[in-house]
């Protein structure tokens, strides 16, 4: 039973794995909280990896600016870049547009053929808030209007966010070690039992 029971623990724990995304960059939130899974943004036409270099944390040339993911820790000048992982996506005319959350748009890039797959633009945020980068494509390939396919990244930018989330990966540890703490009482209880009434 309990050879069975650590077997399927087992595969669930591999079977989770297969769902990470592979390893690009690192990131960091607003919490610090490192991302070493950089920050992969897709919907169902691109794939993008998106990093902010807060431009205005920068002390000195001499201290590395560290990318951050979606949750910008203060407002400012941030340079915000995206990899195009889309191969076919770097022959296309692209360009981008951030709105904050009024809808307003407060920066944008004239379209233009990425050739490298990386395309950046430099945003001041003014205030503290909620954001939204977005990519587009003039995809021919697609026959699809550009703000239709459009990529949607949304940001916080200073946005102090409540205490930290369980994520499922938790639940299911937390959730394994009850499982597995009421196995092992039931195999050891029996044999405590017999043997003080062997005693």
């Amino acid at each position: 039973m309990i050879h069975f029971s650590l077997k399927t623990l087992l595969l669930f724990v591999l079977a989770w794995s297969t769902f990470a995304s592979v390893p690009l960059a690192p990131r960091v939130g607003a919490g610090g909280k490192m991302d070493m899974f950089g920050c992969m943004q897709s919907n169902d036409f691109y794939i993008a990896n998106f990093a902010a270099y807060p431009i205005s944390q920068q002390k000195d040339n001499k201290t590395p600016i560290i990318p951050q993911c979606q949750d910008l820790p203060q407002i400012g000048t941030t340079q915000i870049s995206l990899d195009l992982l889309d191969r076919d996506v770097r022959r296309k005319p692209v360009w981008l547009k951030v709105f904050d959350n009024h809808n307003t748009l407060i920066a944008e890039t004239q379209p233009d053929i990425k050739k490298q797959g990386v395309i950046t633009i430099p945003v001041n945020f003014p205030h503290q808030g909620h954001y939204e980068v977005v990519l587009y494509v003039e995809d021919a390939d697609l026959n699809i209007a550009p703000e239709i396919s459009a990529l949607h990244i949304p940001l916080a930018v200073a946005v102090t966010a409540p205490g930290p989330a369980v994520t499922p990966v938790q639940w299911f540890w937390v959730i394994g070690f009850i499982v597995l703490f009421a196995l092992v009482i039931g195999l050891i209880t029996p044999r405590i039992n017999k043997s003080k009434q062997a005693l």
